[in-house]
């Protein structure tokens, strides 16, 4: 092989890399959380991991439109989402008392559902698709990515 065809094969394996790196990364494995009934309030919260990340599974009110961030699960309406904050990649707290999510590292706050307030960070946390399988709550990939 000479140093043209060298060439022309590192130049083919790189853009290769680079196609592959623009492609969708892989979905998280699904992760079982819980059944509804293990939230009895709106605003009870379960802690979870998934894909690596701290989470957090809320039951909440009824919304007053459909949402993608909400599944209905039993008459129970659930919202989970990863407590790292878009800002920096500070892991929140969990809700205070009166439902706020304040990140101790740049003053950022979300509401218990994980909706954005106030920054600096420029989004929401990010939610996680849920579905209902076989009577319990699974974690099944990332809504807003």
């Amino acid at each position: 092989m000479n140093r043209r065809e060298v060439g022309k094969t590192l130049l083919a394996g790189l853009l290769a890399l680079g196609a592959a790196g623009r492609g969708q990364t892989p979905a998280p494995a699904p992760v079982r959380i819980a059944e509804p009934g293990q939230l009895p309030e709106v605003w009870a919260d379960l802690e979870f991991r998934f894909a690596g990340q701290p989470c957090l599974l809320v039951r909440v009110p009824p919304p007053s439109q459909p949402s993608p961030r909400v599944l209905e699960a039993q008459g129970v309406f659930l919202t989970a989402f990863s407590r790292v904050c878009p800002h920096a990649g500070c892991t929140v707290p969990l809700p205070d008392q009166q439902r706020f999510i304040e990140c101790g590292c740049h003053g950022s706050r979300f509401q218990a559902d994980g909706l954005r307030v106030a920054g600096p960070a420029p989004t929401d946390l990010l939610a996680i698709r849920l579905e209902l399988r076989e009577g319990a709550v699974w974690a099944v990939g990332w809504l807003d990515a």
